[in-house]
């Protein structure tokens, strides 16, 4: 059971490391489009500098967190928090934007906003999985060989 959970952990730790690295290299790699896109979108407009930093920033260090075993879970928390952020912003911009524009890194770019919103959606269930599971207290405990 204990090897189950670890390599769900693992799993769901390496899927966000590498989301966030590859998304938050993506916008710095095309930093001028990545903020000209943002300063479309009606919810960012003018905070459009600030955003471009920050995301990316925020998403580089949320996989740091998950790298390492001790800030994992903080990690797991941050990317909840994180999707949480993006799919609610989504969602608003589908219901409530005219128009559409994507400031997204990477293949994630070519996908339809509402495709966007349902991988969001997986995501967040992933990390509230991962969540759930790091908090545990089987997941926790040490192996019986390690306590003599």
């Amino acid at each position: 059971m204990k090897l189950t959970r670890t390599f769900v952990i693992h799993f769901i730790a390496s899927i966000f490391i590498f989301l966030f690295t590859y998304t938050a290299l993506s916008k710095f790699l095309d930093f001028s489009n990545f903020t000209k896109v943002l300063g479309s979108s009606p919810l960012i407009g003018k905070g459009r500098l600030w955003i471009a930093w920050i995301l990316p920033t925020l998403e580089l260090g949320t996989a740091g967190l998950l790298f390492f075993p001790k800030t994992r879970l903080a990690g797991f928390y941050a990317s909840f928090f994180l999707m949480c952020i993006f799919t609610v912003y989504i969602g608003c911009m589908l219901l409530f934007a005219p128009a559409l524009p994507c400031s997204c890194g990477g293949i994630i770019r070519q996908l339809s906003w509402k495709q966007h919103l349902l991988l969001n959606l997986f995501l967040l269930v992933l990390a509230g999985i991962a969540v759930r599971v790091h908090r545990s207290p089987v997941f926790n405990q040490q192996p019986k060989y390690l306590l003599q």
